[in-house]
């Protein structure tokens, strides 16, 4: 999510399909509002509906599905107007921070337990000592092939860089597209670089890092770069105009017009959707030498949050009961049976039909990048802005800091059109992220 706007409101919202939190009555069931970007899940909050009701509780869940590209600016005015949801699902990292740091999200330590959730997934919901969120899905990257098409031209999963290039070559010479990539979308562009990060730079990078013994202008980082600028004469001629549509990367590759993109599990739906016979591959970026080794880049999705204002008791007790079950065993199964999607509860299997899913979930538990240096990760988290409204005495002071995954988005383009030189685009990266690094 994006930096709050300063006491935005929008009076269109509030109609009485959003306004305010669930109510409840003597007679009928406490209603609970829950919003989210991902309108797949909405026979999960069913199942979860009528689970604790077969515990004893009287409860009903109104589920609302946003457009995802609506979804956080929706939210915020509606939270900012005292208008918000019960429960939201709510951007890991600054995305929860913010939120927090305004007091209008509540900490959920005593009534969560968190006991069964992955650690390295819960620390990007901590604020000051407290757990803001329970996490709800890790999303993993990939390469995505048409394996039809790989077998076609002959072609197996790459081990090596030079492999790839090499099928590449072999696929663009008989007139095949050998990557789709959507270039509007420079959020996707970020994503798919950190793929080619997580093999070609490695823990030991990453650790310094974070660490702040090493900057993004530093070698490994530089040489990341510049295998992803590499790949640009493989993409569409005019991929920097593709992606308007938000899919057209997926329908390429279903549809047998390009061989491979660079995507997230997330999309393997959209893809199957296109082609329900597609032949789907995925496997991870391969090494440029002996002492690089396959990584899977991996970040946090989302997380549940839970409205600091439910003024109705009974509300923000059902509230509390429903965020308690979000975190066991029961809801994790449940979340990965519907969609295939990975759950960081443990104890979760994820349904063999879902065969793409377990393979990136294999490649989380065995060949993580640890830890995550993109999206989500702790340069992506400045210090949170403590206020989002102006008041009539005091303005907030808001801090204008940028984190890693927007200071890639802005020169990933640039780098693949070869405005930009690798060395260039780190110094710019690392110019935009310059406030982790001060001591």
């Amino acid at each position: 999510m994006k930096k709050f706007i300063v006491g935005a409101l929008i009076t269109g919202l509030m109609t009485p399909m959003i306004a305010g939190c669930g109510t409840s009555s003597a007679s009928g069931p406490t209603v609970v509002t829950i919003w989210s970007w991902r309108a797949q899940d909405a026979n999960m909050w069913k199942n979860v509906q009528a689970t604790l009701n077969k515990k004893g509780d009287n409860l009903q869940i109104q589920f609302r599905a946003v457009t995802p590209t609506e979804y956080d600016s929706v939210v915020q005015t509606a939270m900012d107007g005292g208008q918000g949801p019960d429960i939201f699902y709510d951007r890991a990292g600054i995305g929860t921070l913010d939120y927090a740091a305004a007091h209008m999200i509540a900490p959920l330590n005593g009534i969560v337990n968190f006991s069964k959730v992955s650690p390295a997934t819960l620390a990007t919901d901590t604020y000051k000592g407290k757990d803001y969120g329970v996490p709800f899905a890790i999303q993993t990257m990939g390469i995505f092939y048409n394996k039809a098409i790989f077998a076609k031209y002959g072609l197996t999963v790459p081990t090596t860089w030079s492999q790839f290039i090499h099928e590449c070559d072999v696929l663009k010479s008989h007139g095949v597209t050998p990557i789709s990539t959507m270039g509007i979308q420079s959020w996707m562009l970020a994503l798919n670089f950190d793929e080619i990060g997580a093999t070609m730079m490695g823990d030991h990078f990453t650790q310094e890092l974070v660490a702040k013994k090493a900057t993004y202008d530093s070698a490994p980082y530089i040489n990341a770069l510049a295998h992803y600028q590499q790949l640009s004469q493989f993409f569409e001629p005019n991929f920097q105009a593709v992606g308007s549509a938000d899919n057209e990367q997926e329908v390429a590759v279903a549809l047998g017009k390009a061989a491979m993109c660079f995507d997230g599990i997330f999309d393997v739906p959209t893809m199957k959707q296109y082609n329900p016979k597609l032949q789907l591959g995925q496997f991870l970026v391969p090494p440029a030498n002996a002492t690089q080794h396959r990584r899977i880049d991996w970040y946090l999705d989302g997380d549940f949050s839970l409205n600091s204002h439910i003024a109705n008791a009974a509300v923000k007790k059902a509230s509390e009961e429903i965020l308690a079950y979000t975190a066991t065993t029961a809801f994790g199964q449940d979340f990965s049976d519907i969609n295939g999607g990975i759950s960081p509860i443990a104890g979760v299997t994820i349904p063999s039909k879902f065969a793409l899913s377990t393979e990136a979930y294999h490649w989380f538990e065995t060949r993580p990048i640890n830890p995550i240096f993109g999206i989500r990760s702790p340069m992506d988290t400045p210090p949170p802005s403590a206020a989002t409204v102006e008041t009539k005495n005091a303005k907030p002071a808001l801090n204008t800091d940028q984190g890693i995954f927007t200071a890639e988005q802005d020169v990933m383009l640039p780098l693949l059109l070869h405005k930009l030189t690798p060395a260039e685009a780190a110094a710019k990266v690392q110019k935009t992220v310059a406030w982790y690094f001060k001591k």
